[in-house]
């Protein structure tokens, strides 16, 4: 991972519009066809409250593929180019604050040994801007997001499952906790043999989660995930 997104130095990522004028572009949802073509989805957020439709999507292909965001406009949808730094990664997980239209996602470079390091960011508003939240040393390479639960003040605790871990001095099985009072700052673990019971603002899962393997989808299958992501009368 770059050093300059260790720094904890707050990134705002500015959306690209990529919209094209008609024909089938314009039926698959304002993209070029040649776009999608290079995306798999991975999370998807429905609107709610006002707050457009997403698609978090790996673009690109074995060793040569980068995390991206879809978000639905007037226009149609439109690509989020995140920065270089997160080339080669791959998202893990996303969430949506329940009454804020706070998200927070997670990614992590793949193969078949996973990273070591979470990297983590947010978006206020409902996720037309991100800030890049920082690194996270994992207590083991194979521990997995259980759940983030945090406030608009950005304090929380991050929960990691460990069901298994084949390194010869493997941590303990079970559920690690992750402390911060800022969003951007993580304590220590603390370990826990049981699952520790969610508080009342843990952020709520997507609408719809394709697994890590998912194959690219055809042009008709974009199009149901659009429709199934924005309210009848569109975006």
């Amino acid at each position: 991972m770059a050093p300059s997104m260790r720094l904890g130095v707050a990134l705002v990522v500015v959306g690209m519009a990529l919209v094209s004028g008609a024909g089938r572009a314009q039926q698959e949802g304002g993209l070029p066809p040649e776009t999608l073509a290079q995306m798999i989805p991975r999370f998807g957020f429905q609107v709610q409250r006002g707050a457009p439709a997403l698609v978090l999507t790996h673009s690109g292909a074995g060793a040569e593929h980068d995390p991206r965001i879809l978000i639905s406009s007037r226009d149609g949808w439109r690509l989020i180019q995140l920065p270089e730094n997160f080339h080669n990664l791959s998202w893990v997980y996303a969430g949506r604050g329940v009454t804020s239209d706070e998200v927070w996602a997670g990614a992590q470079a793949g193969g078949e040994i996973p990273a070591p390091n979470l990297e983590l960011l947010s978006s206020s508003n409902g996720g037309r801007a991100w800030r890049y939240r920082g690194s996270l040393q994992k207590v083991s390479r194979y521990a997995v997001v259980d759940y983030l639960a945090i406030n608009p003040s950005g304090k929380g605790t991050l929960v990691l499952r460990l069901n298994a871990d084949p390194s010869p001095n493997a941590p303990r099985l079970g559920y690690y906790l992750y402390m911060t009072k800022n969003g951007r700052d993580w304590s220590q673990p603390f370990f826990s043999g049981s699952r520790p019971s969610p508080p009342s603002d843990v952020l709520a899962p997507p609408a719809r989660t394709f697994e890590a393997d998912q194959k690219p989808l055809a042009p008709d299958a974009w199009q149901k995930l659009f429709a199934e992501l924005l309210p009848a009368s569109g975006g």
